[in-house]
């Protein structure tokens, strides 16, 4: 995984964790590959990732089960939460983005439009092959 260097590297870690969850590579109770195996597959200090997945555990998504490892929690609600507030921090960062090149609501809107009638056409064509 290629980092960002202006994000602390564990907070990259946690949101793609966190990514992967709401995405459904890892399901509800689904146990999450081990501090050690996600150190050498993302090549990053085990105290990184052990800070990231703490960062996880203190916020309910992640449950920590002694002996056997850390598994995504079974709770439904926190996860749709998760996803909820990601979805609205990205777009609300995208919103900033706009706003400061000048755009106004409609602009937005417009041009996010536009966006996503051409995403859905290339998808379609791609089906189509």
């Amino acid at each position: 995984m290629k980092f960002k260097d202006n994000v602390p590297i564990y907070l990259q870690i946690k949101s793609l964790i966190n990514q992967q969850i709401i995405a459904g590579k890892y399901a509800l109770g689904a146990k999450l590959p081990s501090v050690r195996d996600l150190s050498v597959q993302l090549e990053v200090n085990i105290n990184t990732i052990q800070k990231a997945i703490n960062e996880l555990v203190q916020e309910g998504v992640v449950v920590t089960k002694r002996g056997l490892g850390n598994f995504v929690t079974e709770n439904l609600q926190i996860v749709d939460e998760l996803k909820e507030q990601l979805i609205n921090q990205t777009i609300g960062d995208m919103y900033e983005s706009l706003t400061a090149m000048g755009l106004d609501q409609g602009e937005i809107f417009y041009y996010l439009k536009i966006y996503l009638a051409a995403r859905m056409k290339k998808n379609d064509n791609s089906s189509e092959n």
